[in-house]
């Protein structure tokens, strides 16, 4: 049985690549599985263009199941590190009044949209 528990931050090497994720060689021996999904905070299409076979990483583990297997997380490490600070008034993104979430934003678009849709329809009913 593992000595590993959820939660514990691991080293290993990546030993094997497969579309689904990464294969990782713990320092305690066993093997554990970094899914796809869970190697980067970022779009992954393929896990060789992340990480390659012999490559030393680092990540949390995220579950043990009741046949051992071990499920890994390199996003979770890099989604606990805290935000950097920020100077004065610094805002993320660069911009001011960027939208909170994809609704406001859709919100945003859809009304400049709506508009621009009614500036060009004045236009072109002026013009005739």
């Amino acid at each position: 049985m593992s000595q590993l528990k959820e939660g514990a931050i691991v080293t290993g090497e990546v030993i094997s690549t497969k579309p689904f994720g990464a294969f990782v060689k713990l320092e305690s021996g066993e093997t554990g599985l970094v899914h796809i999904s869970q190697i980067s905070t970022k779009y992954v299409e393929k896990v060789e263009d992340v990480v390659q076979v012999g490559a030393k990483v680092k990540a949390k583990v995220l579950s043990i199941d009741e046949k051992g297997k071990i499920s890994l997380s390199m996003k979770a490490l890099s989604e606990e590190k805290p935000p950097r600070e920020r100077k004065g008034g610094e805002r993320r993104g660069g911009r001011r009044g960027a939208p909170a979430d994809f609704e406001d934003m859709m919100k945003k678009w859809l009304k400049s949209s709506e508009e621009r849709l009614s500036a060009l329809a004045a236009k072109q009913k002026r013009n005739r």
